[in-house]
């Protein structure tokens, strides 16, 4: 009987002195990536360390913001994706965004993979003029921990890919407007937080200033409903005290952990039970180490797809002694491609080969890594009088397009053409242009055909358009030739199977800019400034 008064008095003194210590917390981890483009052999670490963390914490939520596709290896290329969507679907994402750069095999292909591996896809503001999206493509998505309700959105920058007849199968619509609507369905489904997971930039890039898009702090200040801000998009590594002087100023958590799977961002959050508003937060970056354990599961499904798909990743296929210049990558592919083909000439535009990095870093050269810098492509050969292609190549619209840095004044909008078999020179005297072209000759041109992912088979992943396809394919639109023929090979075909030992020796062409260059540079940059 004692025991059992000593027990009442102590519940009923803790139920009287409760106010006084306060409400219980409910501790919420948010573990978080973005930009991983294509790092695919870091997610069996990033997976492993997600998931030894949830044992021990298992009120977490763990998200992606957006770009998975583009830049990193070459395998989820040659799979159109699959290798690295299917890789980040056993990581154990709850929910991820699009970024602007998971369009890269195609709206239709894009779609299918979401229906191939069903993580939440948060679509506030995607639509479709192709219906039906697929099911897990969701407006908002509400997770409960312990009782406290959160509630996500996500936006992909709208500042590419709006207009539906571009992108029919997934385009995407006002940031702010999708903003808006989804906090108010969030509201109604009475959540206590609200999560945005963005690809809008922590800041606006520079290249995008002036675009109508907000940046994720504008978002924090236009749309004070919202507590967290997991972004993406400009590769911000956001440290703890950067977040804690953005909250202060924002009164909104805003969270980014860099690119490329080098770091994995946990934000703990402490919410007041009582409330259910948040009380205190702590933000960390991981790193991503050889020190972290591997998922089984995802180690083993991104093992399979090397197997099948690139069982010679490693290969090493050619050693870089110096950097290469872009132009002078381009320079040395058309080249390559002529003496392979067995053509007279060669008309290679840059976006035949990786054209945003500025150079091919010096350094051993890996069958993944070639793969990821020189595109897959048919080639078709065409038969062309020398006095067409002459004319053809002296168009207004296009003979500037020859100087081997030609570009329109913005990032990575680079129009070069590059050549074998002929070349291309400014006459300053004559303000001119000048081909060495024999107009009296007959030339063998080979091109390769730059296919968009409309010319793929559907709901196949092949790399290539087929054959028949090819041999349909217009190219350079206006040339007039004899006749056209898809080469056996294509450039890939060609790349691992050079005839000769010495083929991969790739090198700077052009040791110093040409003498002509900068007039030439000038000329044309003149005549773009009158016609704006």
């Amino acid at each position: 009987m004692k025991l059992l008064f000593r027990v009442v008095v102590f519940v009923s003194l803790v139920l009287l002195l409760w106010p006084a210590f306060g409400a219980p917390v409910r501790t919420i981890t948010i573990l978080h990536t973005n930009d991983l483009h294509e790092s695919i052999r870091t997610l069996p670490r990033i997976a492993g360390y997600v998931a030894d963390y949830r044992r021990e914490h298992p009120n977490t939520v763990f998200l992606d913001a957006g770009d998975w596709f583009d830049r990193g290896s070459s395998l989820p290329l040659v799979t159109r994706g699959e290798a690295m969507y299917g890789a980040m679907a056993t990581c154990g994402y709850d929910a991820w965004v699009m970024g602007n750069h998971d369009w890269a095999y195609g709206g239709s292909r894009l779609r299918e993979l979401m229906r191939l591996y069903p993580v939440p896809v948060l679509a506030s503001n995607l639509g479709t003029t192709k219906p039906p999206q697929a099911a897990n493509m969701v407006q908002t998505l509400v997770l409960e921990f312990g009782g406290v309700r959160i509630g996500f959105f996500g936006l992909t920058t709208d500042r590419y890919g709006t207009n539906p007849k571009w992108r029919p199968y997934i385009y995407v619509l006002s940031s702010r407007e999708s903003a808006a609507k989804a906090i108010a369905e969030l509201k109604r489904k009475q959540v206590d937080v609200i999560v945005a997971v963005t690809h809008l930039g922590y800041v606006k890039l520079k290249h995008e200033i002036g675009s109508k898009p907000p940046s994720d702090q504008d978002l924090a200040r236009e749309f004070p409903d919202i507590d967290v801000i997991v972004g993406g998009h400009s590769h911000t590594r956001v440290k703890a005290e950067r977040v804690r002087n953005v909250h202060k100023e924002t009164g909104v958590i805003i969270v980014q952990a860099g690119a490329s799977g080098r770091y994995v961002g946990k934000l703990v959050l402490s919410v007041d039970v009582a409330s259910k508003r948040i009380i205190d937060f702590e933000s960390e970056l991981v790193a991503v180490t050889n020190a972290l354990p591997e998922h089984p599961e995802t180690a083993a499904f991104v093992a399979a797809q090397y197997a099948k798909h690139m069982p010679d990743a490693r290969k090493v296929v050619a050693h870089l002694s110096e950097d290469v210049e872009r132009h002078n990558v381009g320079y040395w592919y058309a080249e390559f491609l002529r003496a392979q083909s067995g053509a007279d000439a060669v008309l290679l535009p840059v976006r035949a080969f990786n054209k945003e990095p500025k150079s091919l870093r010096k350094g051993a050269l890996d069958v993944e890594r070639l793969r990821g810098h020189f595109y897959n492509r048919r080639l078709i050969q065409m038969e062309v009088k020398g006095s067409d292609l002459l004319a053809y190549c002296r168009r207004a619209s296009l003979k500037h397009r020859f100087h081997p840095l030609h570009d329109r004044g913005r990032p990575y909008t680079e129009d070069a053409i590059y050549t074998a078999g002929f070349t291309a020179r400014f006459d300053a005297a004559a303000a001119e242009v000048v081909f060495d072209i024999d107009a009296d000759r007959t030339y063998k041109v080979v091109t390769p055909w730059l296919h968009s992912w409309r010319d793929l088979p559907a709901r196949q992943g092949e790399e290539l358009p087929s054959l028949a396809a090819a041999e349909s394919a217009t190219l350079w639109k206006g040339l007039k030739f004899r006749s056209k023929s898809v080469l056996a090979r294509s450039t890939m075909q060609l790349l691992l199977g050079a005839k000769d030992t010495d083929a991969l020796q790739i090198v700077r062409v052009h040791l110093e800019p040409r003498a002509d260059w900068a007039a030439w540079k000038a000329r044309y940059e003149a005549e773009r400034d009158r016609k704006n």
